[in-house]
């Protein structure tokens, strides 16, 4: 009898299935809350996160992640760090994504990169000029002041160029320092003082 050969039967190749990769764990999200004046001149921030392992078990283990804030970061800016999360029993590992919060400021208020300040002036201080100085967010001293017929509004601004945030895509260059003139106006007045104003203000 001739071979099973000459039947021209050909053989085919089994190869075992592959196996899926894991479906991949949503992101772990993390607030980092940088001051005012850490998101100006820039910072490096170190944090300790506690992640889960497992080894054959399961484990946590801790470990630093180092963030460089750059200058000129805005609040909502994010940091994603890959597979430093939680190990998940499939395999899949979590991503760890911060992102920026800007402390409140006492003095400043940031807009883009444009920073506000109010300044408050009495009633005579409006009506007659005045001579001060304010401090920007960096320690200078920029003086501002007002004399001569000019009354300043209340909400009026005074705009200092170069004085705000850095540009962070933009090496080199700052935003602008804002001053807003609020007017504190007499909680009362006399009888004189009114005829007086009606006599000066006709």
């Amino acid at each position: 009898m001739g071979g099973m050969g000459g039947m021209g039967g050909r053989g085919r190749a089994h190869h075992p299935r592959q196996q899926p990769a894991p479906e991949k764990p949503p992101a772990l999200e993390r607030p980092l809350a940088v001051s005012l004046e850490d998101l100006a001149k820039g910072v490096t921030k170190r944090l300790k996160v506690t992640r889960k392992v497992r080894d054959g078990g399961s484990r946590t283990t801790d470990k630093i992640l180092t963030i460089d804030v750059k200058p000129g970061w805005k609040a909502g800016t994010k940091i994603r760090f890959p597979r430093e999360g939680d190990e998940y029993e499939n395999g899949a590992i979590q991503d760890i994504v911060f992102t920026v919060e800007e402390k409140p400021h006492p003095v400043f208020i940031r807009r883009g990169d444009d920073l506000i300040m109010h300044q408050e002036l009495t009633l005579l201080e409006a009506l007659t000029g005045f001579s001060k100085t304010v401090k920007t967010l960096d320690g200078k001293t920029l003086p501002v002041s007002a004399s001569g017929s000019r009354v300043t509004q209340p909400g009026q601004e005074e705009k200092f160029p170069g004085e705000g945030m850095p540009i962070s895509k933009k090496p080199g260059q700052k935003g602008d320092l804002i001053v807003k003139f609020d007017v504190k106006l007499p909680a009362q007045l006399t009888a004189t003082q009114k005829d007086e104003l009606k006599k000066l203000l006709k």
